[in-house]
C-alpha cells in the first residue's frame, strides 16, 4: 500500500502514513436509515463516484503533512499539529465507544513523533555540514599554504648546495613568512648564514694567495679548517673542498718560491714528485714551471760540456732532462747537435791520430837520423901549431837529446887525409830547439891543415 500524498509506500494495516502523517484508511461509521446496509463506509466511494462523501467527513478537515518551514518555526517541545476538536470528533464515534488499544479518530498518529523527529535533526546536521565544510576549507587553505613553504624551502635547499646562498636566503624568507612557525627554516637560515660567512673568509683567503701573502693566507685557513672539521651538514661540503684546494694552492705556491732559488736537476724533480701529489691548476703552472727549469738547467751544463768536448758526459745531461721532458723539441735537437758533433770529433781526433802517428813515425827517423845540427864551424891555428875547432850545435828533434859527439877529420892542403877526432858538446843534455856549442883542441900541425865534420852522434830520450 502506498500513501495518496507523499507516495511512500506502507504496511497494509497502517491507518496513517509513517513519513508524512496523512491519513491512509477512512474511519468506519454505523450504516444510517439513509444508506443501505451494504453501503460504503464514511469515505469510501464506490466506482466512478469518488467525490460522495457522509456529513461528519464534510464537516472534518482532512489531515495534511506539515511543511518544513512550519516544523523550523515551532517551539522546541510544541506539536506541529493543532490539537484535537470536537468538530474532528465524529457523532457517532466518541471516546466511550473506543477500545483502549484503538487509536482515536481525532488523535495525531503516532508515527508523526517519529516524522518530526526525523525533521529536527536536519537542523543540526546542517549546522555540522556547514562547520565541516568550513573546515574542509580551512584545511585545504593550510594544506597550499604547507606546499608553498615546503617547495620554497626545497628550493633554498638546492640553490644552498649549489652555492647560491644569497638567492637561498631569499627564498627561505619567503618561505618563514608563510609559516613563521616552522623551526627547520629558522635553523637552515642559520646554516646558510654560516657557510656564506665562510664563503666570504674563502674568498678573502683566494685573494691573499693571488697577493702571494703566504702567510696570511696560511693562517686564515687554518681557522676555517678548525671550524669546518666539526661540520657535518651536506650545506658544508662544498665549503670544505674549497678549503683543501687553497690548500693546495698554498703548497704549490711555496714549492714555487722554493724552485725559484733551485739551480740543481736533483733538488728541482725532488720538488716535482711533490707538486705532481696535487691536483689543481696552480700545481700543473708549477709542474710546467719546474719541468721548464730543469730543460733549461740540462741545456746549459749539457753546452758547457760540450765546449770541453765532453761528449758522453753531455749527452747525459741531455738524457737527464728527457726523463721530465721526454718531448721538448730543445733537448733533442741538443741531443741530435751533440751526436753529430761528437761523430765529426772522433772523425778529425782519427785523422790526426793518423797523421800524428806518420809524423811520429818521421819525427822518430829524424830524431836517430837529423836530431843534431851543427852550424858556425871555425878552425884557427895558432903561432905555436895548435889546432882549435869550435862550432854550434841545434837540437832538431822532437824529444830532448843528450851526450852529443861530434867526429871530425883533418886534411893537409893536398886534400890528404891527416887524422881523425871527436868532442863533446855543451850542454850535455839539450831540449828540443834547444842550442850548444863545442870546442876541440889539436896540438902540433904547423902547416895548413882543413878540418871537416864527419857526423855526429846522440841519444834520445
Amino acid at each position: 500500500m502506498y500513501c495518496n500524498h507523499c507516495g511512500a509506500r506502507q504496511p497494509e494495516n497502517a491507518s496513517f502514513c509513517g513519513e508524512c502523517g496523512a491519513r491512509l484508511r477512512p474511519i468506519e461509521t454505523a450504516p444510517t436509515p439513509d444508506q443501505p446496509e451494504g453501503a460504503n463506509r464514511a469515505g469510501s466511494q464506490p466506482e466512478g463516484d469518488r467525490e460522495e462523501s457522509t456529513p461528519e467527513s464534510a464537516a472534518r478537515p482532512e489531515s495534511q503533512a506539515v511543511p518544513l518551514s512550519t516544523l523550523l518555526s515551532k517551539a522546541p517541545g510544541e506539536s506541529p499539529y493543532a490539537a484535537p476538536t470536537d468538530e474532528m470528533i465524529p457523532s457517532t464515534y466518541s471516546s466511550l465507544q473506543r477500545r483502549p488499544d484503538e487509536p482515536y479518530a481525532g488523535d495525531p498518529p503516532k508515527k508523526l513523533k517519529s516524522a518530526t523527529r526525523h525533521f529536527m535533526w536536519i537542523v543540526p546536521a546542517l549546522l555540522l555540514g556547514v562547520g565541516a565544510g568550513g573546515v574542509y576549507m580551512l584545511h585545504d587553505r593550510e594544506s597550499q599554504i604547507n606546499e608553498q613553504a615546503s617547495a620554497l624551502h626545497n628550493e633554498a635547499g638546492e640553490l644552498a648546495l649549489a652555492g647560491s646562498y644569497d638567492e637561498a636566503l631569499a627564498k627561505l624568507d619567503q618561505a618563514s613568512a608563510l609559516r613563521p612557525e616552522f623551526a627547520a627554516i629558522t635553523t637552515d637560515r642559520t646554516l646558510v648564514e654560516t657557510a656564506q660567512r665562510i664563503r666570504e673568509k674563502l674568498d678573502n683567503v683566494s685573494v691573499q694567495l693571488k697577493k702571494n701573502e703566504l702567510d696570511a693566507a696560511e693562517k686564515s685557513l687554518g681557522v676555517l679548517e678548525a671550524s669546518l672539521v666539526k661540520r657535518t651538514e651536506p650545506l658544508f661540503e662544498q665549503e670544505k673542498e674549497t678549503v683543501s684546494d687553497n690548500r693546495d694552492r698554498l703548497s704549490v705556491l711555496r714549492v714555487k718560491q722554493e724552485v725559484d732559488g733551485l739551480d740543481n736537476v736533483d733538488a728541482l724533480a725532488y720538488k716535482l714528485r711533490e707538486v705532481e701529489k696535487l691536483d689543481t691548476e696552480e700545481a700543473d703552472e708549477v709542474n710546467k714551471l719546474i719541468v721548464s727549469r730543469i730543460v733549461a738547467i740540462s741545456m746549459k751544463d749539457a753546452e758547457d760540456l760540450l765546449k770541453d768536448k765532453s761528449f758522453g758526459a753531455a749527452v747525459e745531461e741531455v738524457k737527464q732532462g728527457l726523463r721530465y721532458a721526454e718531448k721538448d723539441e730543445s733537448l733533442l735537437a741538443l741531443q741530435d747537435r751533440i751526436e753529430s758533433e761528437q761523430a765529426a770529433f772522433e772523425a778529425a781526433e782519427q785523422a790526426r791520430i793518423e797523421r800524428a802517428a806518420q809524423q811520429a813515425e818521421a819525427d822518430d827517423l829524424n830524431n836517430r837520423t837529423a836530431a843534431v845540427s851543427v852550424g858556425n864551424m871555425e878552425v884557427t891555428v895558432s903561432e905555436y901549431g895548435d889546432i882549435t875547432t869550435t862550432g854550434t850545435v841545434t837540437n832538431t828533434a822532437t824529444r830532448p837529446i843528450y851526450g852529443v859527439e861530434i867526429s871530425y877529420s883533418a886534411y893537409d892542403a893536398d886534400g890528404s887525409y891527416l887524422f881523425s877526432s871527436s868532442t863533446f858538446t855543451s850542454p850535455y843534455y839539450m831540449a828540443p830547439g834547444e842550442s850548444g856549442t863545442f870546442t876541440a883542441y889539436d896540438y902540433g900541425w904547423y902547416d895548413y891543415v882543413e878540418i871537416r865534420m864527419d857526423n855526429a852522434t846522440w841519444y834520445l830520450e
